[in-house]
């Protein structure tokens, strides 16, 4: 697996976070009673042969990694951290809880183009990541493949008690008062998705 974290740039000035509505007041993990919702599953390396053109070759499939452990502690950089650390497990897991038959993913790679954060009421923080991630060369019916990856937008709620993630389908990179006024809020729109204590 390939993984790149670019210098992103990371927004510090204190700022309203994207949503002002009661979900926004409260811890996160108190607003569900519902387990963490995550593509999870334990996916081993294994080495296959593919056919290149008169050749064979061996290649190294991708392997799950465990979701990072909860934050040490919740100063904002080391939030930052562990978003940051925990998209690339769900994109690495997304990308190969489902395949099934003759399909083999072998890179899937990850980079941070750059991250917000915004002040919650309730304490913690709200987490904007841009990044481009996802399978990125692979195996599907014995012939190899490969894939651009384009840039997808995540927010995620995060506090003491847990953490939500919400998909924001902006069409392009937005600005910051545009995440802060538009962004769906993770708690009301999104999944709970790790649970502290």
């Amino acid at each position: 697996m390939v993984s790149g974290l670019a210098a992103a740039a990371v927004g510090l000035s204190g700022c309203a976070a994207p949503s002002t509505d009661e979900a926004n007041a409260v811890a996160v993990a108190e607003a569900s009673d519902d387990p963490p919702v995550r593509p999870e599953c334990t996916v081993e390396s294994e080495t296959i042969e593919v056919d290149v053109g008169d050749d064979t070759r061996e290649y190294e499939t991708a392997a799950t990694h465990p979701y990072p452990d909860p934050p040490a502690a919740f100063d904002e950089n080391t939030i930052i951290e562990y978003v940051t650390a925990f998209e690339e497990a769900y994109v690495v897991h997304d990308a190969l809880c489902d395949l099934s038959g003759s399909s083999y993913v072998i890179r899937i790679s990850y980079t941070v183009d750059r991250v917000e954060r915004f002040d919650r009421s309730g304490g913690g923080l709200t987490v904007f990541l841009r990044y481009a991630g996802g399978p990125s060369a692979g195996v599907s019916d014995g012939g190899m493949w490969q894939a651009d990856i384009g840039y997808r937008n995540v927010v995620y709620a995060i506090d003491e008690t847990g953490a939500a993630r919400v998909e924001f389908d902006a069409p392009r990179d937005p600005g910051r008062q545009e995440i802060a006024s538009e962004a769906p809020d993770p708690i009301e729109a999104g999944d709970l998705v790790a649970r502290f204590n």
